[in-house]
């Protein structure tokens, strides 16, 4: 069996949870329609992140059970339902009240909130890698895709697989998955998120940068080139979508198919 999209995840509230798709359109230029579409804001216009606020912003649990356009959220603020673009104000106010400070929701439904602006495709990463980083940690596969946080889950490949879709810095790879083409830019280097529990509790002793970047290192494939990118703190695919993308579909069953070395 050829490899395939497994899982759409896409984060309409950067630093919130997912909504899990079957199907997703792309936009032009940027990413998946809805995701980073949305970003709690401080008094000061400055992105407030999971970084910033660590436990206090990973306790709040958000849904999304009708798609990305409506949440349901719970917080020390309470309960909230609401259609997240009528209700700018009111989620802003909501939010205020479970992080102690002002808040305001920005929206750039063009580009996006994303961490990286060079590189504003959806990240990709496989199954195999999801559950080989599990047991280094002793995590639930569930609990790593919470902290890694990639979009388009691909089953199918081998552990780390997905690091042959990169070359060397500034020589990106070209891959489809369905219809829509992508380049793979490089391995996607980590903040402290990942080791945050990702319901707010006690840092992870074990998942720490040093520990993982070495055994990183140690499973990392001859194959690729991720030793090109200076450390090994590095899981999952960043990407750029290939130029005229923008309105297709990608749907979970799509295959993955390699298009340059």
């Amino acid at each position: 069996m050829k490899p395939y999209l497994a899982r759409i995840l896409v984060y309409p509230i950067k630093s919130l949870g997912p909504a899990s798709l079957g199907r997703v359109r792309v936009l032009g230029g940027a990413g998946l329609a809805g995701d980073r579409e949305y970003a709690l804001l401080d008094a000061r216009g400055r992105v407030l992140n999971t970084k910033r606020l660590r436990a206090a912003l990973l306790s709040i649990r958000a849904r999304y059970p009708e798609g990305p356009g409506r949440i349901e959220v719970r917080s020390t603020a309470g309960r909230l339902s609401c259609g997240i673009a009528d209700s700018l104000e009111e989620l802003g106010e909501y939010f205020g009240r479970a992080l102690g400070e002002r808040v305001l929701l920005g929206r750039d439904s063009a580009l996006g909130y994303f961490d990286d602006m060079e590189a504003t495709g959806p990240t990709v990463l496989g199954s195999a890698s999801i559950a080989s980083v599990a047991g280094w940690f002793g995590l639930a596969p569930a609990e790593v895709r919470r902290r890694f946080r990639a979009n388009l889950e691909i089953a199918g490949l081998e552990p780390f697989e997905e690091d042959l879709l990169f070359g060397r810095p500034g020589q990106p790879r070209r891959f489809r998955i369905g219809d829509v083409e992508f380049l793979g830019t490089n391995p996607c280097a980590r903040c402290i998120v990942p080791t945050l529990d990702s319901a707010g509790g006690p840092g992870d002793a074990a998942l720490q940068p040093a520990s993982f970047a070495e055994l990183r290192r140690r499973h990392s494939r001859a194959d690729s080139e991720l030793g090109s990118y200076g450390h090994y703190y590095r899981l999952a695919l960043n990407t750029l979508l290939a130029p005229n993308q923008g309105g297709k579909r990608l749907a979970v069953g799509d295959e993955l198919t390699r298009l340059s070395d």
